[in-house]
């Protein structure tokens, strides 16, 4: 099997610190953008398997759930100003209904609809680092309004493209993790679902990006998955207009990873029989939002097309435990 080798560049170099949201927040979510990802509408054709089908080899692999740690305590996000709160983005129909199982899942271990008035603090952490080199983040622009998490990017009055994003606290070894999401035209920020290690040993215990959409137009996506200390990556391209309400979900277990979008299988991954194991799985991961400021590595900057305010919204999120039958 093809290995793809990538190698770290530009302001991001081989190190996460600089792009974490802050020294407290450890469970991040940012993740180390390499020169051979796959970019929206290219596919690594050693990887993909264009069916449901999946080969599944035996396996001895347990999954761990970690305790929810004890979230850092966060300040309320304050509501955006006036000038930048964007046009109201009605809920999915199929999103509003009951939350239901999963084929071979079950029932959700955790469901999050965004009714409130604010993130739950013991489920999620609030990126907040606006002068970052690498993805300024601050906790205003990730905010819970109209029923829907919204991740806003823009110039602050200080000059500053900083945006949003945010992590949860939900970490473990293998599952199911499901996102319903949307995002703004835009030239600039890409919208990206990942999973993250605990550890923070990035990339020896891998990062998995269910989907990354960087096109400005937003009509086509990438999936990328990192993994080992030489972060070996390996993914392929979706195509859908995800300015539309799309659900992402990221089966990952030790035989197999899964894209799926909208309840349909559009990328997956085996477990070779020999050689490198491109799957993660030494380390238990948690869910990240994240609306990514552009101008870094690959990602395109900002330009005259560029709307003032740029949002990801995200209506619904739901998190699987995987069945021990699944594990092999």
């Amino acid at each position: 099997m093809l290995t793809t080798i990538a190698v770290c560049v530009g302001l991001l170099g081989c190190s996460q610190a600089s792009q974490k949201p802050s020294a407290s927040q450890t469970l991040g979510g940012d993740h180390g953008l390499a020169t051979t990802e796959t970019a929206p509408g290219e596919t690594s054709s050693a990887t993909v398997v264009l069916s449901s089908s999946a080969s599944a080899s035996a396996s001895g692999a347990q999954p761990v759930v970690s305790a929810t740690p004890s979230p850092v305590a966060l300040a309320a996000a304050p509501a955006p100003a006036a000038s930048r709160v964007p046009a109201p983005a009605s809920r999915p129909a199929a999103a509003a209904a009951p939350a239901g199982s999963a084929d071979g899942w079950g029932s959700p271990a955790q469901v999050e609809t965004f009714d409130g008035t604010a993130l739950t603090a013991s489920h999620w952490y609030i990126y907040d680092s606006p002068d970052a080199r690498a993805y300024p983040r601050e906790a205003s622009r990730s905010v819970v309004s109209g029923g829907q998490l919204r991740l806003t990017g823009g110039v602050d009055s200080a000059g500053r493209d900083v945006s949003g994003g945010v992590a949860s606290t939900f970490n473990q070894l293998y599952g199911r993790w499901e996102a319903t999401f949307r995002v703004d035209q835009g030239k600039g920020y890409s919208a990206v679902v990942l999973l993250w290690p605990r550890s923070e040993n990035w990339p020896t215990d891998g990062e998995i990006d269910a989907i990354e959409v960087w096109d400005g137009g937003r009509q086509s996506g990438g999936v990328n998955i990192h993994n080992g200390s030489a972060n070996h990556v390996v993914g392929g391209g979706i195509s859908a207009d995800f300015t539309q309400w799309h659900t992402i979900a990221v089966e990952w277990l030790p035989q197999r990873i899964t894209v799926l979008l909208d309840g349909t299988p559009r990328y997956t991954l085996n477990r070779p029989a020999s050689g490198f194991d491109p799957i993660p799985s030494t380390s238990p991961m948690h869910l990240a939002l994240q609306l990514d400021k552009g101008c870094v590595a690959t990602l395109p900057c900002r330009d005259a097309s560029t709307p003032q305010w740029v949002t990801m919204y995200v209506d619904q999120v739901r998190i699987w435990t995987a069945p021990p039958a699944l594990l092999g």
